[in-house]
């Protein structure tokens, strides 16, 4: 975009409202948002037409989004901090920070028991990456970062049956009653690693490499182990009203139960997906957002001047 738009889009009474989001107005539930690079962040109430873009500074990356209490909030960093977004309209933004130490990233965000839990560590240090949670009711004020048993961070989390359930670095997949203890699968492997988690009908999914996809009720035991076709890897996956739907390159799954798949190749397919108003929204690079009635026939809907790393859905 042109230098003078940039610059008014940096002006932060441009970009956030200095109130607090309890007093931002009242919540508008069901509207899609995406976040990405240079702190963009924008909103459709249908998944087609988009509005409310806006950016942040150069640098500033927000890499997860998700709806809870009210309120849509969106994390990532920016240098050595985390950098968060909250909303409540998808127009005005209350945007802060936290100080990472160049070690605590944030990478993903789950919702659940009234808490967001942003998860994450240091994924460029060899042998452990020094793990980590932190969480927040309002997505402004956060808790100090918690470390978290193992060697590898997390980074996708599902709440469900009570449990945070995490999949990340190197096959880990755990489970946490609250979010700061947590229970690992014992024996897991770097080639079972798996790349998100969903929960639904009383179980969790996983998603992963050459279209593996494994089923759990507690995140600790997983089962039901199936592959696709090589380099068939599964990106995301999400609950649609009844069945699983797991999107990745040259095939979407389906499944009822996370143990009988049907598979239908799908054409550009996105890397990211969320669910809402019976369909499917989708990013890919650079900026492509795209949309889909059953997750295998895509079309792009709109193009973003920076690439979008997550998308969500508020209900």
């Amino acid at each position: 975009m042109p230098n003078g738009n940039k610059a008014m889009a940096d002006d932060p009474k441009k970009k956030s409202d200095p109130s607090p989001p309890s007093a931002a107005g009242s919540t508008v539930a069901g509207l899609f948002v995406a976040v990405g690079h240079e702190g963009q962040r924008l909103v459709s109430e249908n998944g087609s037409e988009w509005k409310n873009q806006q950016y942040g500074k150069e640098g500033e990356v927000y890499r997860c989004v998700r709806f809870g209490n009210g309120c849509y909030v969106a994390a990532g960093t920016y240098g050595g901090k985390n950098i968060f977004a909250v909303s409540r309209d998808g127009a005005s933004w209350v945007t802060s920070s936290k100080d990472g130490q160049y070690k605590n990233f944030i990478r993903g965000m789950g919702f659940g028991l009234n808490m967001f839990l942003a998860v994450g560590g240091d994924p460029g240090t060899v042998g452990s990456s020094s793990p980590f949670t932190a969480s927040s009711t309002d997505g402004v004020a956060w808790s100090d970062y918690v470390s978290i048993s193992g060697k590898n961070i997390l980074r996708r989390v599902a709440f469900g049956n009570n449990l945070f359930v995490g999949v990340g670095d190197r096959g880990r997949r755990a489970a946490s009653p609250d979010g700061k203890t947590w229970t690992d699968a014992p024996d897991v492997k770097a080639i079972d690693t798996l790349v998100d988690v969903a929960f639904g009908n009383g179980i969790f999914v996983g998603v992963g490499l050459h279209g593996l996809r494994m089923m759990s009720t507690d995140g600790v035991k997983w089962t039901h182990r199936v592959l696709g076709e090589e380099g068939e890897h599964l990106n995301a996956i999400v609950f649609a009203e009844d069945r699983f739907v797991a999107v990745g390159m040259g095939a979407t799954y389906l499944s009822p139960d996370g143990v009988v798949w049907k598979r239908h190749e799908n054409k550009d397919a996105p890397l990211t997906v969320a669910y809402g108003k019976k369909v499917f929204l989708g990013a890919n690079w650079k900026g492509r957002l795209m949309l889909s009635s059953d997750a295998i026939e895509w079309k792009q809907v709109h193009k973003c001047e920076h690439h979008v790393e997550a998308v969500a859905f508020g209900a």
